[in-house]
């Protein structure tokens, strides 16, 4: 008696709280919700590029940090130390190899390895990033909410 009152139980606590997935009935669909989560790292790079501070945080949580350099870099100091570096005339070249993204819903984690090179013109040195972002969806956008890069080994 005691093991169907524990599968009563069980069954009630189901049927009255559904199972999580039944809780989210706005996720979007994985194929759509990878290729945009694709386009915002892809974006996050572009704005980086151009120094584009705007793009940056509508690309990004109010909660955005990341760490980069052995550093923890907290909302838009990212994109200073990218902008002075750009003013020291430092050119960083990324180009992102194929994202690997795990979702669930509207937080995703995405890994890829970047392959560029960085430096001040003609002397650019072949780098290699391991990255990776923790992407949330807010308002039915993608933004990265934690962003972490380190050269890789060699």
């Amino acid at each position: 008696m005691k093991s169907f009152s524990s599968f009563l139980v069980l069954a009630t606590t189901l049927v009255l709280t559904g199972c999580a997935h039944a809780r989210q009935p706005n996720c979007p669909a994985p194929v759509n919700a990878r290729a945009e989560i694709d386009r915002t790292i892809h974006d996050f790079f572009d704005a980086l590029r151009k120094d584009d501070e705007a793009s940056f945080k509508r690309l990004t949580t109010e909660s955005f940090y990341s760490f980069d350099v052995g550093k923890r870099f907290e909302g838009t100091e990212l994109v200073d130390v990218v902008r002075n570096a750009h003013a020291q005339g430092v050119q960083i070249n990324w180009s992102i190899g194929p994202i690997d993204t795990k979702l669930s819903c509207d937080v995703a984690w995405s890994a890829w390895e970047n392959v560029g090179s960085a430096g001040i013109p003609p002397d650019l040195q072949p780098v290699r990033w391991l990255e990776s972002a923790v992407i949330v969806r807010e308002n039915g956008s993608w933004k990265i909410d934690f962003f972490h890069s380190q050269r890789a080994a060699k």
